[in-house]
């Protein structure tokens, strides 16, 4: 990933990987160019938002001019320049810890291998699943993390444990040097200097959807007192 990439705003950068959702289809039609209008219309984003975004992209050293005034950008090289931006130009293997409800349905979706994130290694501290096989990974122990992480390469992680163990577990891949974790865990979790951590709480997405439609709902019932 480009050295400027670390600068990238987190807003920016959660628009570039929906840009990279909108982008497969168009090419797959023969589409080879698109106005920042067009692409911001998809994403119900302002064209000058696109552009603005966009830029971070024609920043980075590794891609070329994907994108011209008053022609629009290339499809596929700005495909492939966000890709090499957002890192998903090279597959990473993922280590899963926690094979509880949420683990195996995460080992089921197929939806991380097509996008270049397979799992490759599962942990998890029962040792009564230890050594089964689920979802063609065998469990191994947690004993094994430190090892098989740092052997392996591993980067990313995906924590799918309770939340009274969450920390312990996250502070376990900090000492195996992973790079970054993505947190199912219903509590957020401390991590060392230089990791990155996602936090995925569907309570609190839930939580926001209901507050968006009391809201609605407010306004429907204001606007019919009227």
């Amino acid at each position: 990933m480009p050295a400027n990439a670390r600068r990238i705003p987190r807003p920016t950068a959660q628009r570039l990987s929906l840009y990279l959702r909108e982008l497969p289809p168009l090419i797959a039609q023969g589409q080879t160019t698109i106005r920042s209008q067009v692409l911001g219309e998809k994403l119900g984003v302002t064209s000058a938002q696109v552009r603005k975004d966009l830029a971070w992209v024609a920043q980075s050293r590794q891609t070329g001019e994907v994108g011209r005034s008053g022609v629009g950008y290339n499809c596929l090289k700005l495909y492939e320049a966000i890709r090499r931006v957002v890192g998903t130009n090279r597959r990473w293997s993922i280590a899963l810890v926690g094979v509880g409800n949420i683990g195996r349905a995460l080992l089921g979706y197929g939806g991380f291998e097509q996008g270049g994130f397979p799992i490759t290694v599962i942990f998890d501290s029962d040792d009564r699943m230890v050594g089964k096989r689920i979802g063609g990974r065998v469990v191994a122990p947690m004993s094994a993390l430190r090892r098989m992480i740092r052997s392996r390469h591993i980067a990313i992680a995906i924590i799918a444990v309770p939340r009274s163990a969450a920390q312990t577990v996250a502070n376990q891949l900090c000492d195996a040097e992973i790079k970054g974790i993505l947190n199912f865990a219903p509590t957020r979790v401390s991590v060392a200097k230089g990791v990155s951590v996602t936090n995925i709480d569907m309570t609190v997405a839930f939580e926001q959807l209901s507050m968006d439609i009391s809201i609605q709902e407010s306004i429907a019932a204001e606007e019919d007192g009227a």
